[in-house]
């Protein structure tokens, strides 16, 4: 989940204005907004799916591009977005989330997360993000965060799309990268259990926009049962990891 436009963006950043933790891929994901265009075909996936990015000689640097289509309008789902206080209901192993008191200023605010760590006997993970909002471009909604603070976790970077195809229907793209120190967590398992949770919390926030009557109990019980049944796709994803630049290459640059 960025000033005026995007290039409007990219000098926000450049200007201080976008707090956080430099990375591996903090300018990787402007160059990706600055050569962002519409999408030219009707071809985009209704399900979502799931792009593993590798980082070389760092194998405990999670990356991933997902994509799919939500029958509902980026207004819809951005107020899925903007309603961070639900996160912990829609995000599997999220204890809780917030905006932090007086940091809000415009499109800029800072979220205080507390994660459950992976494996059962570790401390719960807690970090604040940095966010940076765009609702200016007709047609396109921008939301873009980054790590401001945290213990285990060293390095995070996010970027969402929302891309208007029609009145009631969004093209939702995401790409997030981050890192930490994962002790004796096996890099398998962190990629794993980071695959499993974004491919629940994105199924969750597609059903919480096309259905507005669910509950969140309906939501979960629905990602999570659709979540199990990509277990082999999400392994395959893993097993199939590329280098970001040949993934970043989408039909969405020039």
């Amino acid at each position: 989940m960025l000033c005026v436009g995007i290039v409007g963006a990219a000098s926000a950043e450049e200007a201080g204005g976008f707090d956080g933790v430099e990375s591996a891929y903090g300018d990787y994901l402007t160059q990706i907004l600055r050569r962002w265009v519409p999408p030219r075909s009707s071809a985009h996936p209704a399900s979502l799916e799931i792009a593993c990015i590798a980082t070389p000689r760092a194998d405990g640097y999670v990356g991933m591009l997902q994509r799919m289509t939500i029958e509902a309008s980026p207004a819809v789902v951005a107020g899925v977005l903007d309603d961070i206080d639900h996160f912990k209901d829609l995000f599997p192993d999220t204890v809780d989330v917030r905006i932090v008191a007086g940091t809000r200023l415009g499109p800029r605010y800072v979220s205080a997360w507390i994660q459950r760590a992976p494996i059962f006997f570790m401390p719960d993970i807690a970090y604040e993000l940095s966010h940076l909002v765009d609702k200016t471009m007709p047609g396109r909604l921008i939301y873009r965060y980054k790590l401001l603070r945290g213990d285990k976790l060293i390095a995070s970077d996010g970027l969402v799309v929302l891309d208007s195809l029609g009145p009631a229907t969004t093209l939702f793209t995401e790409y997030d990268f981050f890192n930490g120190h994962w002790g004796p967590i096996p890099k398998s398992v962190v990629w794993r259990e980071s695959l499993r949770g974004a491919f629940h919390s994105d199924v969750a926030i597609k059903l919480r926009a096309e259905h507005a009557d669910w509950t969140y109990a309906d939501i979960a019980k629905e990602s999570k049962r659709l979540t199990s049944a990509q277990s082999a796709q999400l392994a395959q994803c893993y097993e199939h990891r590329k280098p970001a630049f040949s993934i970043g290459e989408s039909a969405h640059t020039k």
